[in-house]
């Protein structure tokens, strides 16, 4: 009985402790480790409390990716309103992917097939969105050093790119090539993008398009749907998409 309610009590302590986060935000540290440990204990009950389980952090990866990600861009939205609507699309968001969680490893038979795959490819890509957003943010005020932060960025990609790659049942020596390729390749347009004099929202919304279209090529490729049709789609709506964003942003 209490595994079905995990997924709402994950919800409700991602609402609480993100709230505590924007009123009081000097309990900043408290209020993210509270929040990743409870989430997490969460998950690990629902299977069984196997930690070395490697499948378990493989599938848990896009939720917890969305949560740490989540904390982090809500510290360069201004707009209460915008912190508002935020923690409630995510934690409506995350309640849906622990539900999925709960059921694939505590209900098979009620598991709607290809469910956490979908929904790990929507997370995946804002998690990168908001990581993004956060360091350009990180760069643009606090005026942290881009060496650093290119680190972290390799590793968060190579993470949630060979994720993706994963959960969509490419190849073990093929998915640790293309995470690699894919981190290098997005480390190289996170650099170029941060020398934009624009503001750290524009900059994070352009390097997530990028990712977002390379990753589906690649993707595409693997699974041998590459043709002239698919690759003309996402190349064509990635550089409208970027024309049009960075045509329209406010320039510093």
């Amino acid at each position: 009985m209490f595994d079905r309610l995990i997924p709402f009590l994950s919800s409700i302590a991602l609402l609480i402790g993100w709230e505590v986060l924007m009123s009081w935000p000097k309990y900043f540290l408290f209020s993210i480790a509270a929040v990743i440990i409870v989430y997490l204990s969460l998950l690990l009950k629902l299977n069984k409390w196997r930690i070395k389980d490697k499948d378990f952090w493989l599938l848990a990866t896009p939720g917890f990716g969305l949560v740490i990600f989540t904390t982090t861009f809500l510290l360069f939205l201004s707009s209460n309103w915008g912190k508002q609507i935020v923690i409630i699309l995510v934690c409506v968001a995350s309640y849906y992917f622990v539900s999925y969680f709960y059921y694939l490893l505590r209900r098979i038979t009620s598991y709607t097939p290809l469910s956490l795959e979908q929904t790990s490819s929507y997370f995946n890509i804002i998690s990168y969105l908001f990581l993004a957003v956060s360091l350009y943010g990180f760069i643009n005020l606090l005026n942290l050093k881009l060496w650093y932060l290119a680190l972290l960025m390799i590793a968060v990609t190579a993470v949630l790119t060979y994720q993706f790659f994963w959960i969509n049942k490419i190849e073990e020596r093929q998915n640790l090539f293309a995470s690699i390729l894919v981190s290098v390749l997005m480390v190289e347009y996170f650099w170029a993008i941060s020398f934009f004099p624009i503001s750290h929202f524009i900059s994070g919304l352009s390097l997530a398009i990028i990712y977002y279209t390379v990753v589906n090529l690649s993707l595409a490729h693997f699974l041998d749907k590459l043709e002239k049709k698919v690759a003309r789609w996402y190349l064509t709506v990635g550089i409208v998409c970027l024309f049009v964003i960075l045509l329209s942003a406010r320039w510093l």
